[in-house]
């Protein structure tokens, strides 16, 4: 993993940024665009942006609604154009964001998008794309609970939302566990969505409609609360595996209340993100494809992950 810094740049700055008040002159701006900018796991994300855009000497901007409407994520997206930045990295996990990753492209502006799988030419003008194959940790979910439940029993799978990587996770997964496991029947994935109380709401309908559920993957960083939520409701307990590595879902898998948690390479991808555009900027080749690995978080692995969460907590309240 790439260290974090205990410090960052300071959020006064980020601020003249966003608005575009400064007088000054600055440094060369790369943007991250991106929804749900108070969500735990899109902090982690930010804060990978912020602290390489600090080391390569970029100034940051973050543009980032408090919702996950692809409207107002593309809307900040396209008034920061006239900022005129070096780099965007942009959370474009689904086709709406295809064409404004074109309209940057088109301006000269090279742009990054971390954590989606987008296939090279799906979306025109995209210079790169940086994260951890959905594919490699499904397989590996899969492998898991398979185990867990001795080869039998039936599995819920929930999404936060259906986009590029989360599709994929859910269909790799079915494939992996049909493979290995013919007799554990795995159902059609159904939308969770990011607010928990409607999630855990839902998980407990599926409960309900399906008694013989005895495990559950979700492909949302919201997964493991979902999933502890609606065994506490129903009182029936499952195998469960979420998404990421904030504090409450490694307090859950800690606790026993879900079997672990995917080690999405968020910080990691993010800082990536910003190297490669960097590289671009300076006129260097980018390879299109570049891989991070993402393990699957039990009981006995949280240590190191509670440690880069204090890092990355001492840095959030620097930004204050």
């Amino acid at each position: 993993m790439i260290p974090i810094a205990r410090r960052m740049l300071p959020l006064s700055l980020v601020s003249v940024l966003i608005v575009g008040c400064s007088q000054q002159e600055t440094k060369p701006t790369f943007q991250l665009v991106m929804p749900l900018k108070g969500h735990p796991v899109h902090q982690i994300v930010q804060l990978g942006f912020l602290d390489a855009c600090r080391k390569l000497g970029y100034e940051a901007t973050i543009l980032a609604p408090d919702s996950a409407a692809p409207d107002a994520v593309l809307g900040m997206g396209e008034a920061g154009l006239a900022q005129k930045p070096k780099g965007v990295v942009a959370w474009a996990g689904a086709p709406e964001f295809y064409p404004f990753i074109k309209r940057v492209a088109d301006k000269g502006i090279p742009i990054v998008v971390p954590h989606f799988p987008i296939k090279e030419g799906e979306a025109p003008g995209l210079t790169a794309i940086v994260g951890c194959d959905p594919r490699e940790y499904s397989r590996a979910a899969a492998e898991a609970i398979g185990q867990q439940l001795g080869g039998k029993g039936t599995v819920a799978v929930t999404q936060g939302g259906f986009n590029n990587t989360e599709n994929m996770v859910s269909e790799a997964f079915t494939a992996r566990m049909k493979e290995l496991f013919p007799q554990i029947k795995v159902l059609a994935p159904q939308e969770e969505g990011f607010d928990p109380p409607t999630a855990i709401a839902k998980a407990v309908a599926i409960l309900q409609a399906n008694p013989d559920v005895v495990a559950a993957l979700s492909t949302t960083g919201g997964g493991p609360t979902t999933w502890a939520g609606a065994q506490k409701e129903t009182g029936r307990k499952l195998c469960a595996i979420g998404m990421d590595y904030t504090r409450v879902n490694l307090d859950l898998v800690k606790n026993g209340e879900v079997y672990a948690t995917v080690a999405q390479p968020l910080y990691e991808e993010a800082y990536k993100a910003v190297e490669l555009l960097d590289k671009a900027v300076r006129g260097e080749k980018v390879p299109y494809e570049n891989r991070l690995p993402a393990p699957l978080i039990t009981k006995d692995k949280v240590g190191p992950y509670y440690e880069l969460l204090d890092r990355v907590e001492a840095t959030m309240r620097s930004l204050r």
